[in-house]
């Protein structure tokens, strides 16, 4: 008989980042809630896994963090059965009888020619898209992205304050009992418990006294609210977009490889190339974190999932997708101008836009 690796045993260590891949997988062992994600009750039974093996394994394979762990034990399993040869005197068998004792030119003659499969018309040449440095996503981070945008762009997910029927069955269970993933799961769900109490208790004390402020400031408010919208005109005021930098000069005793951090409050780092002067967006192109300007490795580093990209902007490690993009900088009497309206990413080749950087 043939043997099989079978799961007896299936936990999370700490550091998942509910992502909900596990439970879109295999969502009878698993369960996403919202800051956290549990081993089923039922699961933690060798017979229940047992037949979930491939589903677990999976699972484990999409998880991008690699916090799920198991047990295995080989088992042997049944063969599958032999097909039977058609009986000596059946029809079947003295077809094939037949068929062996023909010649196998006879055989090939019998056999249908197949039909001639048309000409392939030739596709028309196109240009391939630049790809980024660091080659193919991570498959674990796609896994990640499909789940995160497979409810609604939501990668968590969203509990009712009764809670889900996993957590009601560990609620009910000793901490000194509960494997690891609910018993943090159990201490996050009475922080934030105790962080609820104490924010109505807080409310309640000082509603007594806001209320007697509030009655004696409405009468005033009342007319002055009424004064200011009938003398303001209804717009809504948006930052604008493009920022003055200062002369070009300053700028241009860079020497390529630099980066200028004066400008990162408002969402970009100048940068020196070989080309000239760039305006680089700060937002990582992977989950949208911030990274920082490493000046003693000469690298950018994003500090939420480890994404590395060279001073101009280009990706070579983690799970970033694709280069940071560029804003829009020109030269105006001898004065650089930013739009962040305006962004360019390498991927598309949209860097050899003159309006993406300037010479100097």
């Amino acid at each position: 008989m043939a043997t099989k690796d079978v799961i007896t045993k299936v936990w999370i260590e700490e550091g998942c980042i509910v992502c909900d891949a596990c439970e879109t997988t295999a969502p009878d062992v698993f369960e996403v809630t919202e800051d956290s994600c549990l081993i089923r009750p039922a699961a933690m039974s060798a017979d229940f896994t047992k037949p979930r093996t491939d589903d677990i394994v999976d699972a484990a394979e999409e998880c991008p963090v690699d916090v799920i762990q198991f047990e295995t034990v080989s088992e042997e399993v049944a063969d599958a059965p032999a097909v039977e040869s058609p009986a000596s005197g059946s029809p079947a068998a003295e077809a094939t009888s037949e068929v062996s004792a023909s010649p196998a030119a006879d055989v090939k003659a019998a056999a249908p020619a197949k039909a001639a499969a048309p000409a392939k018309a030739a596709a028309p040449k196109v240009a391939a898209p630049k790809v980024s440095v660091a080659g193919a996503p991570d498959p674990a981070i796609q896994a990640l992205l499909r789940a995160a945008t497979a409810r609604g762009g939501a990668a968590g997910v969203l509990q009712s304050d009764e809670g889900s029927p996993a957590v009601k069955a560990w609620d009910k269970t000793s901490s000194a009992d509960l494997p690891p993933d609910a018993k943090q799961s159990k201490v996050m769900s009475s922080a934030k418990k105790v962080e609820e109490g104490l924010s109505r208790r807080g409310l309640l004390a000082g509603s007594a006294m806001g209320i007697g402020w509030l009655s004696l400031g409405a009468t005033t408010a009342i007319s002055g609210v009424a004064f200011q919208r009938f003398m303001m005109p209804n717009v809504l005021e948006e930052p604008d977009p493009k920022v003055r930098v200062g002369p070009a000069e300053v700028y241009a005793s860079m020497l390529p490889g630099e980066v200028n951090e004066d400008f990162k409050p408002q969402g970009f780092w100048l940068i020196r190339t070989d080309d000239g002067i760039s305006a680089l967006n700060i937002i990582c192109t992977h989950l949208g974190c911030i990274p920082n300007w490493l000046a003693n490795d000469r690298k950018f580093k994003c500090p939420c999932h480890g994404s590395g990209f060279y001073s101009d902007g280009i990706n070579f490690e983690g799970p970033a997708p694709r280069p940071l993009e560029r804003f829009k900088i020109v030269l105006i009497d001898g004065n650089i101008l930013v739009d962040r309206s305006k962004k360019f990413q390498y991927e598309k080749g949209e860097w050899e836009n003159p309006d993406s950087y300037i010479t100097v």
